[in-house]
């Protein structure tokens, strides 16, 4: 690769990794070409952005983005960049997920960025047990949202024992007039 092109690549990753809160660097080394493309393909279905690029260029793209405290050990080779920005539980549980036909591991995380902060490849792989913002969203709002429907109807209970009550009352007159 030429410089500029090297150049090129490096601002192109720069300007990719800038503000993002979820970064996820894996290891592909094993990975057979076709499994990559079927691999990449997923992976751009899911909406997530996934390039392979030489250890160093990333390193120099992550300095440019203003990553000052990453690890050095990470940068060995090439390295697999992964973003995604609206979930960081989506991101890792697409990786954690990936895998060949003898149901390993397709990618080895090395780190990753989650909401901000770095994480490691131990903690990365308990995010992936994690159920999805949605799936978390949504059971925060039903759990608000049982006790408010209880009190009301605990509230209503009353308002309906009456009517029911003076329905029976104005039955029971009715009856009484009629027998007599």
């Amino acid at each position: 690769m030429k410089k500029e092109q090297k150049v090129e690549v490096v601002k192109e990753m720069a300007e990719k990794l800038a503000g993002q809160k979820n970064i996820l660097l894996v290891d592909f080394s094993g990975i057979k070409g076709n499994e990559s493309a079927a691999f990449r393909k997923a992976l751009t279905k899911e909406g997530i952005y996934y390039k392979v690029i030489k250890a160093s260029l990333v390193k120099r793209a992550m300095e440019t983005a203003g990553f000052k405290d990453v690890d050095e050990n990470l940068f060995t080779n090439s390295v697999g960049v992964a973003l995604y920005e609206p979930d960081p539980v989506t991101l890792v549980k697409k990786f954690v997920e990936l895998k060949n036909e003898e149901d390993q591991p397709v990618f080895k995380i090395k780190m990753g960025l989650v909401d901000g902060k770095w994480t490691t490849r131990s903690d990365i792989e308990k995010i992936a047990i994690l159920p999805s913002k949605e799936t978390l969203l949504s059971k925060l709002v039903y759990l608000m949202q049982s006790p408010i429907s209880r009190i009301v109807t605990v509230l209503q209970k009353p308002e309906k024992d009456l009517v029911i009550v003076l329905g029976q009352i104005k039955d029971k007159k009715e009856e009484a007039e009629k027998a007599a």
